[in-house]
């Protein structure tokens, strides 16, 4: 997996901060899909999409 990052606003510190998030393992949720005969698939989409793990602030690690 991977990283990625963003400028988000926390509520904790109050201020503009460095947010990370981890990008999705492709590969592991193909397998999934595959095994669960494409049950899988809405859930990959929303981790893919940010909807599901979402970012966290670098500073406290409130999710942002």
């Amino acid at each position: 997996m991977g990283q990625k990052q963003a400028s988000r606003f926390c509520p904790h510190c109050q201020e503009q901060t460095l947010a990370l998030g981890r990008t999705p393992n492709h590969v592991l949720h193909l397998i999934l899909s595959f095994f669960t005969i494409g049950l899988w698939i809405p859930i990959w989409i929303l981790i893919s999409l940010g909807k599901i793990g979402g970012y966290r602030c670098a500073k406290c690690g409130t999710a942002v």
